[in-house]
């Protein structure tokens, strides 16, 4: 299912989703981080990557969550775990979805049920209580600053974009 680019400006945001943004925001504060804006950009290519990955991610194969599929919008690839060397395909979405020329990064979560939704709570307390998505949160080890953030729930997927 591709979103088409008009959902941009028709979506609201869930309330699940205003307080996810919100409590990444509230945690980023609390480490001395500051608050990120919210970016409907970045909302937007979050929710297109949770669709997929609730159409698509098959929990079988050796790819990560930062996996795309095939697309004629979009390039797709298996990201395996600790493979960096494939990283652009996570990377490059914001440009190829909607011409952004940033430096992005997200972090995703779902639920294999798919049925149940993590609540805010549950998926913040997963990520600050793993190093690689708590360094996201925080940015530690990033190039550049984060400013914006982008938020998605789906069905029991959950992903969130950082950009500068």
């Amino acid at each position: 299912m591709i979103l088409p680019l008009m959902f941009l400006f028709l979506h609201e945001r869930e309330p699940q989703e205003v307080n996810l943004f919100n409590k990444i925001n509230e945690y980023r504060i609390k480490n001395g981080k500051t608050a990120l804006q919210y970016s409907d950009s970045l909302s937007y290519v979050a929710e297109t990557h949770s669709i997929d990955l609730f159409l698509h991610f098959n929990i079988k194969d050796p790819c990560s969550l930062h996996t795309w599929s095939y697309s004629t919008r979009w390039t797709g690839g298996c990201i395996p775990e600790g493979k960096n060397d494939k990283w652009g395909i996570m990377y490059n979405k914001p440009k190829e979805l909607l011409g952004m020329d940033v430096y992005a990064y997200e972090i995703a979560a779902m639920n294999w049920d798919k049925k149940l939704q993590m609540t805010p709570d549950e998926l913040l307390d997963l990520w600050v209580n793993s190093k690689p998505h708590k360094n996201v949160i925080l940015e530690n080890g990033w190039p550049k600053p984060f400013k914006r953030m982008g938020v998605s729930i789906y069905k029991g997927v959950s992903t969130v974009w950082f950009a500068e």
